[in-house]
């Protein structure tokens, strides 16, 4: 192969090179606007571009062989390609580019076959986009209604089940973050529950019912959002020792003192008796004491708080230990750490100790 063929041959491979290039860069996010408008064009510029190239280099290739000039091989890489298709290629692919950006389209309306897992409701007029962040990778999308906007995702009518422990962790981790991202976006937002779904119904759809809704519970979804605005859920418990808690008891009580003396000179069975005694006169020392120590914790924490639900007291994750109290608390962002120096006060209790959680959606406020 002569100098001038492999010329030749470097040029076309480097234009083929080219447009692969722009047909893979091109092929998802502009493929139909390329397939019907640019594809003629550009194929029209490239053989063009291709012809003048080679005419120029063969021209140029014969003049430097008449003057005995040395000929060195296009160096490898984009400084290799030939300029007047590097030029065409980046011009078409800049209007195609600025052809195919239009406003991003929400998902499609659920139809009477889907519904609408609802995540919450936003303090913001919006129609927009959040991402496929929700269960199952989900679209996650905003629908108004005045002022407000239903967080959603189109699903089927049937409810999100699985015998899988961690498959349901998953899904209910992804509402949490779909809450979580919403209110970076968004600002306040009642949230709802895990697994709530929107059913269309009376040849109305999933989103026409929503729609309904929202608009006879219009005011009271003002109110909620007004009550929460500003603020954040936080989960205390607390817990103390039992076998602690009946020591400090059998110390400082004269009753139980008396009753441990007159034990040491009773009989067995007696002693056994007074045994029983001894150990119900301990019991109701301590469920007056948890009584006292309930009420002052309570009156302490609600200083630095707005609201306070009890909750169910539940088993204690430590065999020695028991839970006293279990609250949901509604407080301003800005002061939560006024409740947790409190909280720190109450750790440092004998026999004492506190879980503190949050910030949380306000589930147990709205």
């Amino acid at each position: 192969m002569n100098e001038k063929d492999k010329l030749q041959e470097i040029i076309a491979e480097i234009v083929r090179e080219e447009i692969e290039a722009i047909m893979e860069e091109t092929k998802v996010a502009i493929r139909e606007i390329v397939r019907a408008e640019l594809f003629p064009g550009l194929r029209c510029a490239v053989r063009e571009s291709i012809s003048k190239e080679l005419e120029s280099a063969t021209f140029e290739y014969e003049q430097k062989v008449e003057s005995k000039e040395e000929i060195s091989a296009p160096a490898e890489g984009i400084a290799s390609q030939p300029p007047t298709v590097m030029a065409m290629a980046k011009e078409e692919e800049e209007a195609a580019v600025a052809e195919s950006k239009t406003e991003p389209t929400m998902p499609m309306e659920a139809g009477m076959n889907q519904g609408l897992y609802l995540y919450g409701i936003a303090d913001a007029n919006a129609q927009t986009k959040l991402g496929q962040i929700g269960i199952e990778g989900n679209e996650v999308y905003t629908l108004p209604y005045k002022g407000l906007s239903a967080i959603v995702h189109n699903c089927p009518l049937e409810p999100y089940n699985s015998d899988d422990e961690e498959v349901m962790k998953g899904w209910v981790k992804a509402h949490q973050h779909v809450l979580d991202v919403a209110e970076d976006n968004l600002g306040t937002v009642i949230p709802f529950g895990f697994d709530m779904i929107i059913k269309p119904e009376d040849n109305a759809t999933a989103e026409e019912i929503l729609e309904k809704w929202l608009g006879e519970d219009f005011d009271g979804m003002r109110e909620k959002m007004e009550k929460i605005r500003g603020k954040k859920e936080y989960g205390v418990q607390i817990f103390y020792i039992p076998s602690v808690m009946s020591e400090r008891i059998a110390a400082e009580s004269e009753e139980i003192r008396k009753m441990k003396e007159e034990m040491k000179s009773k009989s067995p069975g007696m002693a056994y008796m007074y045994k029983q005694k001894l150990e119900n006169a301990i019991n109701k020392e301590m469920e007056s004491g948890m009584d006292s120590y309930f009420k002052d914790f309570y009156g302490r924490i609600k200083k630095h708080v707005e609201e306070i639900k009890v909750e169910k007291t539940k088993k204690a994750d430590e065999k020695d230990k028991q839970m006293i109290m279990n609250l949901s608390c509604l407080a301003v962002e800005a002061k939560y750490k006024e409740l947790g120096a409190e909280l720190e006060q109450i750790d440092n209790t004998e026999a004492f100790s506190v879980r503190f959680t949050g910030p949380w959606p306000t589930y147990s406020f709205v």
